[in-house]
């Protein structure tokens, strides 16, 4: 995908601060908890753990809106929101997953603060519950409407109702301020009588600190985000706080308990300021429909900029805005589709008279805060992954932030959401989870940067940097193997044989040496061999890092990968080869294989007759030969015989030991194999047996079979012709056979 396809929603309203950020989130935190909600949560948890609500809910959006801040000065934000923010960092896979859930919640909270306008007025005049599906339903036609004709109507529209709202809180908190005592204050610190747990009134309570989403959600309507999103945020987080610890201290000092619990709305009514009690129910009306309409300016745009990146199969369908500010008509009547089964749901579930604790908002308040906690909890990681990463590309203008604050922000999310609902959280987590490995299923790739390869790399930098430092001890080796091979296109079964006896536990290279003698082309024949190799790899889906060596001689060059192929402390442990055919090769191998073993002290694996294509199969049975010589060939052999056990189409294979040796050998062998939890059969052979005449006679039928390869350090001529001869003839028609010399650093008893 190219990147002006994924630069975020073209178009935009070029809002400022105050009207794009700071106006619909304050007006989206301060909504139906304020009114609806908090003295009910006051009441019931008493002054002390209700400021601890305060400052562990306050806390969390206060991490995400650092986190946000750090991210949306070190980036260009277009449109999107938090969604374009985590894909930016965390990658498509991450982001298309956290994009739907955003998407969701925010379409959630939308009816959520339409019930909450609803119930205040048939609190008000009951004779209206009857109609309370209609009142759901004309509520959210009429913000639709707004929104259909635009964000700058829905914006205009938010000024008039924060002038609203600001009269209501005045009238709200004032009213009963004259009957302020501490008496009742004291009263009230403690939790009321029966209440046990605080979490239920934390997930009541916390969509009131939520809305913070809302100004992000209009990033691609700002004239400047770098400077709006952080500045109106973090304002509007601050002010809303105050006013809710306000309210939080005055309800504590003025209302008894039983009122806050029992009648949470209708006791600021009552007590409005010169009995301006309508302007309280147009308050609540206010707060709750400005934060309806906040979230359903934003839910269709995260839609739209899923649709602008493509992530999904048909998405593509929502990018397509309508007018010269690419309003997105489409996602608005998707959002209303969800919406509207939800608002006449709980319209029909609050027809009859129901308490508090059973009502519908206090049903979905669990859900929405559910989601939005997870939602948060990603935004926290992106901003860690970006920080912690420490890319030289991250340079947030927003200086106020360190990477332990996500840390907590993440942390204190994923807690809060376990104790709210384990098993809703294990189900969210697994919806989110299924659609990250879905996307990576999908192998989404995006035409833009993120900061996973940093945050990678600077984990690998500090763990290279870490491991010299710990003690070497054999518990801890593992097969690290560079596959020598000159062709690799038809030689693919080294690399299958390499990965099958690795099984994820090592490292794997390929090297390739090219002998040539013009140096003036070495660089260009080594940039395009390695690309090739590259795109190879990814054909077959290897595991395995290329290189590759153009040298005048391949004795020189195999000495210089020797010595130089390995990233301390991590360095090739095995050397994997395939047998020479050609009898002009034979000498110069012995003369590689010595050099491997003696000289660098590194493990060797030839593979000895494999001379086709062929590559590991999986089987329903049948045997791994070893062919043990020494206890030091013999642990090696083992214990790559018993990773090749451990993948699924060799678990039913059978590991058998071939002895040619004493009786007193034999009881040492299953000792040492039952101090290694290593199951295998041992057959013993006459020691003065010949190995090649053996060979063909016990593993004829094996699917692999591993040989210690004693004869490889022999300096005469016609001895290497001999083991060549008997190699060839007698392996020529066995399964894969695979000659092993070991240099004692694996060991079955570590």
């Amino acid at each position: 995908m190219d990147n002006s396809k994924s630069a975020g929603t073209a178009g935009g309203y070029n809002f400022g601060t105050f009207g794009g950020v700071y106006t619909p989130a304050l007006l989206t935190i301060l909504g139906l908890v304020m009114f609806m909600r908090t003295n009910f949560v006051l009441g019931s948890a008493g002054l002390v753990n209700m400021l601890i609500i305060l400052a562990v809910g306050a806390s969390i959006s206060l991490a995400t809106a650092l986190s946000i801040a750090a991210i949306a000065t070190n980036t260009e934000v277009k449109g999107g929101g938090a969604y374009y923010l985590i894909s930016r960092v965390l990658g498509p896979c991450f982001g298309t997953s956290i994009g739907l859930t955003l998407f969701v919640s925010q379409s959630l909270a939308i009816p959520f603060n339409i019930l909450g306008a609803s119930e205040s007025l048939v609190t008000q005049w009951p004779q209206l519950r009857p109609y309370f599906p209609l009142l759901n339903l004309g509520l959210g036609g009429i913000l639709a409407f707004l929104v259909w004709k635009g964000a700058d109507w829905a914006i205009k529209a938010q000024y008039f109702i924060m002038a609203v709202l600001g009269v209501s809180i005045l009238v709200f908190l004032l009213g009963p301020i004259g009957s302020f005592s501490f008496e009742n204050l004291r009263g009230n610190l403690a939790p009321a009588e029966g209440v046990v747990s605080m979490i239920p009134l934390f997930a009541i309570f916390f969509p009131a600190v939520t809305g913070i989403m809302a100004g992000v959600n209009m990033s691609g309507d700002l004239k400047s985000p770098h400077i709006a999103i952080p500045r109106g945020t973090l304002a509007a987080l601050g002010t809303a706080v105050l006013l809710y610890l306000v309210q939080i201290v005055i309800a504590a000092g003025c209302f008894p308990r039983e009122e806050m619990i029992r009648t949470p709305y209708r006791i600021l009514t009552s007590n409005a300021l010169w009995g301006l009690w309508f302007m309280v129910l147009a308050g609540v009306q206010a707060a709750t429909l400005s934060t309806a309409l906040g979230w359903l300016l934003g839910a269709p745009r995260v839609l739209q900029s899923l649709g602008v990146d493509d992530v999904l199969p048909g998405i593509g369908f929502f990018k397509q805005g309508v007018g010269p500010q690419n309003e997105p008509r489409r996602a608005i009547l998707v959002v209303m589709a969800i919406i509207t089964p939800i608002l006449l749901w709980a319209g029909f579930l609050g027809q009859s008279e129901s308490d508090i604790e059973h009502s519908p908002i206090n049903l979905m308040s669990e859900l929405v805060s559910l989601f939005f906690l997870f939602t948060y909890a990603i935004i926290n990681i992106a901003a860690f992954v970006e920080s912690h990463g420490a890319n030289p590309s991250f340079r947030p203008r927003f200086r106020f932030f360190h990477w332990t604050v996500a840390v907590y922000g993440a942390a204190a999310c994923c807690i809060a959401a376990f104790l709210i609902d384990l098993w809703l959280s294990v189900a969210a987590l697994v919806i989110i989870g299924g659609l990250y490995l879905w996307s990576r299923y999908r192998n989404l790739e995006m035409g833009y940067g993120d900061a996973r390869r940093g945050y990678v790399y600077s984990r690998i930098r500090s763990n290279l940097l870490t491991l010299p430092r710990l003690p070497l001890h054999p518990k801890n080796w593992r097969p690290t193997i560079a596959i020598l091979t000159e062709e690799p296109e038809t030689r693919g079964d080294l690399v299958e044989y390499a990965m099958l006896m690795s099984q994820h536990r090592g490292i794997l290279s390929m090297i390739q040496i090219i002998e040539q003698e013009d140096r003036h082309d070495f660089g260009k024949l080594r940039t395009d061999r390695l690309r090739e190799l590259r795109g190879l790899i990814r054909e077959r889906e290897w595991q395995v890092f290329p290189t590759v060596v153009v040298a005048p001689e391949f004795d020189v060059a195999l000495q210089t990968v020797l010595q130089s192929h390995s990233l301390d402390p991590i360095r090739p442990n095995i050397i994997m080869m395939g047998w020479p055919h050609q009898r002009e090769r034979v000498r110069p191998f012995y003369g590689h294989l010595q050099m491997i073993v003696n000289d660098f002290h590194r493990n060797a694996i030839v593979l000895a007759n494999a001379s086709s294509s062929f590559i590991p199969q999986r089987f329903d049975g049948g045997t791994i030969d070893i062919w043990w010589q020494s206890q030091a060939g013999g642990s090696l052999i083992t214990i790559l015989a018993y990773l090749v056990q451990l993948d699924r189409g060799w678990r039913k294979s059978v590991l058998r030991i071939f002895l040619m040796d004493s009786k007193a050998e034999e009881k040492r062998i299953r000792h040492v194999l039952d101090k290694a939890r290593i199951s295998a059969e041992i057959v013993r052979i006459d020691p003065g047996a010949k190995l090649h005449v053996m060979l063909p006679r016990f593993s004829f039928n094996a699917e692999l079979v591993f040989i210690e390869f004693e004869e490889y350090d022999t300096r005469e001529e016609r001895r290497q012709m001999v083991n060549h001869y008997l190699i060839e003839r007698e392996l020529k028609n066995m399964p894969p056979c695979f000659l092993v010399v070991s240099n004692g650093e694996a060991d079955l008893l570590a």
